[in-house]
């Protein structure tokens, strides 16, 4: 139980964080320098927490970690901010958000196609439905 209440609480925060997103981009902030000071407050964080938590244990990282941590950080911490950043700019928190929160159904894809995952019929089925609330949420 303790697992799915720490999701509920990041599903909170996440929820959250974009209200704040849409607020310094709607005065004008460019999306590249919202995301940068984001993003610094991030590592700034994480950097405390793991000295806080004395959890530097790094005999499992391998330069082939590291590199694939830093190419899914430039991907999704750098690329896909900015457009998204850039998204809200546009538009509304309350569209922008759900529609990147689809971003699961890519997983899934290419997981099957990248890794070789099996896809079971329940998968299929919440793809099918992360689909159909898209169009719900993007719908006039």
């Amino acid at each position: 139980m303790k697992g799915e209440i720490l999701a509920l609480i990041s599903a909170l925060l996440w929820g959250i964080a974009p209200l704040f997103d849409k607020y310094v981009v709607s005065t004008g902030v460019s999306p590249y320098l919202a995301n940068l000071i984001r993003v610094s407050g991030a590592l700034v964080f994480l950097a405390a927490v793991t000295f806080v938590a004395k959890d530097y244990s790094s005999a499992k990282l391998t330069i082939k970690s590291v590199t694939y941590l830093l190419i899914a950080g430039i991907i999704a911490s750098g690329v896909a901010m900015v457009i998204y950043f850039q998204a809200l700019k546009l538009s509304q928190a309350s569209k922008v958000v759900p529609i990147t929160s689809i971003y699961p159904l890519f997983t899934v894809i290419f997981s099957a196609l990248l890794l070789g995952e099996n896809i079971s019929p329940k998968v299929v089925i919440g793809a099918v439905l992360i689909v159909v609330g898209l169009s719900l949420v993007s719908g006039e």
